[in-house]
């Protein structure tokens, strides 16, 4: 990957944000936290605390150069910390569990509001007429936990918007997807 910017070279212990050509990195959008990891090269290290996504195209990574120095177009590795994906995905995953065991339990009624989705916790946001009992919280969590428990297999299928919806899909934001 190559660094996109001036031609200002950045020292050791400056705080920066680097853009690259090209990038492994996952964005924060959508509620769900962006990628950390690496950026180096040859006596270069660059720790990434935060990836943003800005607009469709650019992402931001944010964080501190440890040693050496950086400048535009010097060619660099990314390094997307795998460790705290893995446990984003995770989370990001148990929100549909979630979302599907609210809609089983409290109604059809429910869909998401917002969310924030990370490595080690979710927030799930959603309307509902008035607050759920203890019964209903404990419905909820035995159902979300007997799915985790059950282990199933996740697969993945590309399709047209049209036919998802044709297939099941659930369409919450439909207005920010492409076809």
């Amino acid at each position: 990957f190559f660094i996109e910017a001036d031609s200002v070279i950045i020292a050791a212990g400056e705080e920066i944000e680097v853009v690259l050509d090209q990038t492994p990195f996952y964005g924060e959008a959508g509620g769900q936290v962006g990628d950390t990891g690496l950026i180096i090269r040859d006596g270069m290290r660059m720790e990434v605390k935060h990836a943003l996504r800005i607009g469709d195209q650019l992402i931001i990574h944010r964080g501190t150069i440890q040693k050496g120095t950086l400048a535009a177009g010097e060619q660099v590795e990314a390094r997307v910390n795998e460790e705290g994906r893995q446990a984003t995905a995770r989370n990001h995953t148990a929100t549909h569990l979630l979302q599907s065991a609210l809609r089983l339990h409290l109604g059809k009624h429910v869909t998401q509001a917002g969310s924030l989705v990370g490595p080690n916790r979710l927030r799930f946001d959603f309307a509902h007429p008035r607050a759920m009992t203890r019964e209903e919280i404990e419905e909820v969590e035995r159902t979300v936990s007997e799915q985790i428990v059950a282990n199933i297999g996740l697969r993945v299928l590309h399709s047209s918007y049209d036919e998802a919806l044709r297939e099941g899909a659930m369409a919450l934001f439909g207005e920010k997807y492409e076809d």
